[in-house]
């Protein structure tokens, strides 16, 4: 009886050391392929958009389709978030219209975003400047790069 009993606790720990091993091997060959997919951008991404970070104040041309006519508007505000994701790439830009704070998500990748032009790049130690929503006037303002 010991024997059987010893046999049986020696068997699951050899089946969990056999489970072990094949996960490290998926674990490895998962990197080497997320390696390769990383190495080259994505043939949709564009070329024309210029280096954007937190802070930036920019002037983005985005295309607005109403009633079957097109027009470009233009909205000028404050980078406050970026989400990089490769092709999904979006920022949030934030604007003061008429003394209310406006926040706007754009698609870097999207055809209807013409242009991106950057006015001035701002000095700042964040990189979600969601502290911006809660100042006013004078506070809210960032120091520009030279």
């Amino acid at each position: 009886m010991t024997e059987e009993k010893k046999k049986s606790k020696e068997r699951p720990a050899a089946k969990s050391a056999d489970k072990k091993k094949p996960a490290a091997a998926e674990d490895k060959q998962a990197r080497e392929a997320g390696a390769a997919v990383k190495q080259g951008p994505a043939p949709e991404t564009r070329g024309d958009v210029p280096a954007i970070r937190p802070g930036d104040e920019l002037k983005v041309f985005y295309r607005v389709i109403e009633a079957g006519k097109e027009r470009i508007q233009t909205y000028e505000g404050t980078v406050i978030a970026i989400k990089n994701s490769g092709i999904s790439k979006t920022i949030t830009v934030r604007k003061n219209s008429f003394g209310i704070a406006v926040e706007r998500i754009f698609p870097l990748n999207s055809k209807l975003v013409q242009k991106i032009e950057v006015k001035k790049h701002t000095k700042v130690r964040r990189a979600k400047l969601f502290y911006l929503r809660k100042l006013k006037g004078k506070a809210s303002r960032l120091k520009e790069l030279r």
